[in-house]
């Protein structure tokens, strides 16, 4: 019997639930087990997902642990720690403590995934990918990546990442040609010129051109519906990323910067999952 859509999602280092808010969305996930270990995104989580299962570390999950069938082949996601690997840090990669890609890998290995959702910061490019890549190859998976900013599909803030898609061609069937990822990315990006203009996040000098491209920008949002869903708005007061939500904002102004500013922005996410779907084939 061949796999359906929705598939089960097992979400590694979950902060607020961002990947699985766009994996559901897309249609091709359901929330079924969520490793996060700080406790007030877990709170945020218990009240999005009250019927997950919850781990307080990526370690404890395993492919004994009871009930694991539940999640076998289906999505694994997650976005690791970026720190080993940011251009903020000294860029360690595997010789800092906060390298915890092996472990993401070991749980692909145990869980057997159909797909494998990544995000990271670009930095990842230089400076850990050749073990990413390596280490999915050795299970069997094949992978695409690209990376694109927020700022290109709406968003008033600039927010470069990296994201990968690993499919396995024993569970899916990819149906387009290599480099499927990136085009499908492009394609539902805004047609921006200049996108660091400053007036993109409500500081320094504007002008008309600037507002003309952040207009456009905004306008691709308010058709998608991304506007209205993550709070995308030309206030140049000081906020949170994406403007701060009432879920988020219950825990205090700064614990809510911290979920943000740890956690995905859901449209790319979304982006992302909307043309895997596209791309592939349940087998």
């Amino acid at each position: 019997m061949s796999q359906q859509w929705p598939l089960p999602v097992l979400s590694l280092f979950t902060g607020y639930g961002g990947f699985e808010l766009a994996l559901e969305r897309s249609g091709i996930g359901v929330t079924r087990w969520q490793a996060e270990i700080d406790a007030y995104m877990r709170e945020i989580e218990a009240r999005h997902w009250p019927n997950a299962r919850r781990f307080h570390d990526v370690r404890e999950v395993s492919g004994a642990t009871d009930g694991a069938s539940d999640v076998r082949g289906g999505i694994l996601c997650g976005g690791f720690p970026c720190q080993p690997v940011s251009g903020a840090g000294k860029r360690l990669a595997q010789a800092d403590p906060r390298w915890l890609w092996p472990e993401f890998a070991r749980i692909a290995s145990e869980l057997a995934p159909s797909l494998i959702f990544v995000e990271n910061v670009p930095g990842l490019r230089t400076a850990g990918l050749r073990d990413v890549l390596a280490d999915l190859a050795s299970l069997g998976f094949d992978a695409e990546w690209h990376h694109f900013r927020a700022f290109d599909i709406g968003a008033p803030h600039l927010r470069d990442r990296f994201w990968l898609v690993a499919t396995h061609p024993d569970r899916v069937r990819v149906h387009q040609q290599p480099g499927w990822l990136g085009r499908a990315c492009r394609a539902r990006q805004a047609v921006i010129e200049d996108p660091r203009a400053s007036s993109a996040v409500g500081v320094g000098s504007v002008n008309a051109d600037s507002l003309r491209r952040l207009e456009q920008a905004r306008e691709l949002a308010h058709q998608r519906g991304w506007s209205k869903r993550c709070g995308w708005s030309l206030d140049p007061a000081p906020r949170v990323d994406d403007g701060p939500t009432d879920g988020l904002a219950r825990g205090g102004r700064e614990r809510a910067r911290k979920a943000a500013g740890n956690g995905i922005v859901i449209a790319c996410a979304q982006v992302v999952a909307e043309a895997t779907r596209e791309a592939v084939t349940l087998l």
